[in-house]
Protein backbone atom coordinates (compact mmCIF):
# COMPACT_ATOMS: atom_id res chain seq x y z
CA UNK A 1 0.00 0.00 0.00
CA UNK A 2 2.79 2.41 0.91
CA UNK A 3 4.60 1.60 -2.36
CA UNK A 4 1.50 2.42 -4.43
CA UNK A 5 1.08 5.72 -2.63
CA UNK A 6 4.73 6.56 -3.22
CA UNK A 7 4.46 5.71 -6.94
CA UNK A 8 1.31 7.82 -7.22
CA UNK A 9 2.99 10.80 -5.51
CA UNK A 10 6.02 10.52 -7.80
CA UNK A 11 3.78 10.37 -10.89
CA UNK A 12 1.86 13.48 -9.82
CA UNK A 13 5.10 15.23 -8.97
CA UNK A 14 6.53 14.52 -12.43
CA UNK A 15 3.30 15.70 -14.08
CA UNK A 16 3.48 18.95 -12.10
CA UNK A 17 7.09 19.50 -13.22
CA UNK A 18 6.20 19.12 -16.89
CA UNK A 19 4.77 22.63 -16.96
CA UNK A 20 1.44 21.84 -18.64
CA UNK A 21 -1.73 20.10 -17.44
CA UNK A 22 -1.90 16.32 -17.80
CA UNK A 23 -2.39 15.19 -21.46
CA UNK A 24 -1.59 18.70 -22.76
CA UNK A 25 0.63 19.35 -25.78
CA UNK A 26 3.10 22.25 -25.91
CA UNK A 27 2.24 25.00 -28.42
CA UNK A 28 4.01 24.78 -31.78
CA UNK A 29 5.92 27.74 -33.19
CA UNK A 30 6.98 28.19 -36.83
CA UNK A 31 7.91 31.10 -39.10
CA UNK A 32 5.02 32.45 -41.17
CA UNK A 33 6.81 35.44 -42.75
CA UNK A 34 9.74 37.83 -42.41
CA UNK A 35 9.67 41.48 -43.44
CA UNK A 36 12.39 44.12 -43.34
CA UNK A 37 11.67 46.84 -40.79
CA UNK A 38 14.91 48.84 -41.00
CA UNK A 39 18.46 48.47 -42.29
CA UNK A 40 21.37 49.99 -40.45
CA UNK A 41 25.12 49.96 -40.41
CA UNK A 42 25.42 47.81 -37.28
CA UNK A 43 22.14 45.91 -37.23
CA UNK A 44 19.04 45.11 -39.23
CA UNK A 45 15.52 44.94 -37.79
CA UNK A 46 12.91 42.52 -39.07
CA UNK A 47 9.20 42.10 -38.47
CA UNK A 48 8.84 38.32 -38.01
CA UNK A 49 5.44 36.68 -38.12
CA UNK A 50 5.50 33.60 -35.90
CA UNK A 51 2.64 31.13 -36.22
CA UNK A 52 1.79 29.83 -32.75
CA UNK A 53 -0.49 26.78 -32.82
CA UNK A 54 -2.46 25.49 -29.86
CA UNK A 55 -3.29 21.80 -30.46
CA UNK A 56 -5.07 21.44 -27.10
CA UNK A 57 -8.80 21.40 -26.38
CA UNK A 58 -8.43 24.39 -24.03
CA UNK A 59 -7.37 28.01 -24.58
CA UNK A 60 -3.76 29.07 -23.93
CA UNK A 61 -2.59 32.55 -23.09
CA UNK A 62 0.90 33.29 -24.39
CA UNK A 63 2.70 35.54 -21.90
CA UNK A 64 6.19 35.72 -23.42
CA UNK A 65 8.34 34.19 -26.13
CA UNK A 66 11.98 34.41 -27.16
CA UNK A 67 13.68 32.81 -30.15
CA UNK A 68 16.72 32.47 -32.36
CA UNK A 69 16.29 32.12 -36.11
CA UNK A 70 18.90 30.34 -38.22
CA UNK A 71 18.99 30.49 -42.01
CA UNK A 72 21.04 28.02 -44.03
CA UNK A 73 22.58 26.66 -40.81
CA UNK A 74 23.87 30.05 -39.66
CA UNK A 75 22.60 32.52 -37.05
CA UNK A 76 20.24 35.03 -38.61
CA UNK A 77 18.24 36.99 -36.02
CA UNK A 78 17.00 36.95 -32.42
CA UNK A 79 13.77 38.27 -31.02
CA UNK A 80 11.57 38.37 -27.97
CA UNK A 81 8.00 39.27 -27.18
CA UNK A 82 6.29 40.04 -23.92
CA UNK A 83 2.60 40.41 -24.61
CA UNK A 84 -0.49 38.62 -23.40
CA UNK A 85 -2.15 36.90 -26.35
CA UNK A 86 -4.97 34.37 -26.20
CA UNK A 87 -4.70 31.40 -28.57
CA UNK A 88 -8.08 29.62 -28.65
CA UNK A 89 -8.30 25.85 -28.39
CA UNK A 90 -7.31 23.92 -31.53
CA UNK A 91 -6.31 26.98 -33.53
CA UNK A 92 -3.34 29.13 -34.43
CA UNK A 93 -2.45 32.79 -34.65
CA UNK A 94 0.39 34.81 -36.17
CA UNK A 95 2.23 36.94 -33.62
CA UNK A 96 4.34 39.87 -34.85
CA UNK A 97 7.76 40.00 -33.21
CA UNK A 98 10.66 42.41 -33.74
CA UNK A 99 13.90 40.56 -34.46
CA UNK A 100 17.40 41.98 -34.61
CA UNK A 101 20.20 40.78 -36.85
CA UNK A 102 23.79 41.99 -36.37
CA UNK A 103 25.46 43.10 -39.61
CA UNK A 104 28.10 40.37 -39.23
CA UNK A 105 25.32 37.75 -39.58
CA UNK A 106 24.11 39.39 -42.80
CA UNK A 107 27.64 39.40 -44.22
CA UNK A 108 28.08 35.70 -43.35
CA UNK A 109 24.74 34.86 -45.00
CA UNK A 110 25.72 36.65 -48.21
CA UNK A 111 29.17 35.02 -48.30
CA UNK A 112 27.97 31.46 -47.65
CA UNK A 113 24.60 31.23 -49.44
CA UNK A 114 25.19 29.14 -52.56
CA UNK A 115 23.09 30.05 -55.65
CA UNK A 116 21.53 26.56 -55.83
CA UNK A 117 20.08 27.10 -52.35
CA UNK A 118 17.88 29.86 -53.72
CA UNK A 119 16.63 27.46 -56.42
CA UNK A 120 16.13 24.48 -54.10
CA UNK A 121 14.83 26.45 -51.12
CA UNK A 122 16.50 28.02 -48.12
CA UNK A 123 16.52 25.92 -44.94
CA UNK A 124 15.68 27.62 -41.68
CA UNK A 125 15.39 26.66 -38.04
CA UNK A 126 13.67 28.47 -35.23
CA UNK A 127 14.30 27.50 -31.65
CA UNK A 128 13.47 29.13 -28.40
CA UNK A 129 11.07 29.04 -25.50
CA UNK A 130 7.53 30.12 -24.78
CA UNK A 131 5.72 30.97 -21.53
CA UNK A 132 2.01 30.26 -21.16
CA UNK A 133 -0.54 30.83 -18.43
CA UNK A 134 -0.86 27.05 -17.96
CA UNK A 135 2.83 26.52 -17.19
CA UNK A 136 5.01 27.62 -14.32
CA UNK A 137 8.11 27.09 -16.49
CA UNK A 138 9.21 28.11 -19.98
CA UNK A 139 8.47 25.48 -22.65
CA UNK A 140 11.14 24.91 -25.33
CA UNK A 141 10.36 24.69 -29.05
CA UNK A 142 12.41 23.74 -32.08
CA UNK A 143 11.15 23.82 -35.68
CA UNK A 144 12.97 23.41 -39.00
CA UNK A 145 11.72 23.97 -42.51
CA UNK A 146 12.57 25.09 -46.03
CA UNK A 147 11.22 28.24 -47.62
CA UNK A 148 11.19 28.92 -51.35
CA UNK A 149 12.33 26.59 -54.09
CA UNK A 150 10.00 24.44 -56.18
CA UNK A 151 8.10 22.93 -53.25
CA UNK A 152 7.60 24.04 -49.66
CA UNK A 153 9.02 21.46 -47.27
CA UNK A 154 8.97 21.61 -43.50
CA UNK A 155 9.42 19.47 -40.46
CA UNK A 156 9.17 20.36 -36.85
CA UNK A 157 8.93 19.04 -33.35
CA UNK A 158 8.15 20.47 -30.00
CA UNK A 159 10.81 19.63 -27.47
Amino acid sequence: MLQRLLVLLIAFGLAACSGLPLNAVAPRVSVAEVGIKSLGLFEQRFNVGLRVSNPNDFDLTIEALDFELEVNGRPFAKGLLRATTLIPAISSMVLRVDAIMPSKNLIQQIKTLPPETLRDGVPYRIKGRIKTDKSSTWLPFDYAGVVGGDEQKSRGRAV
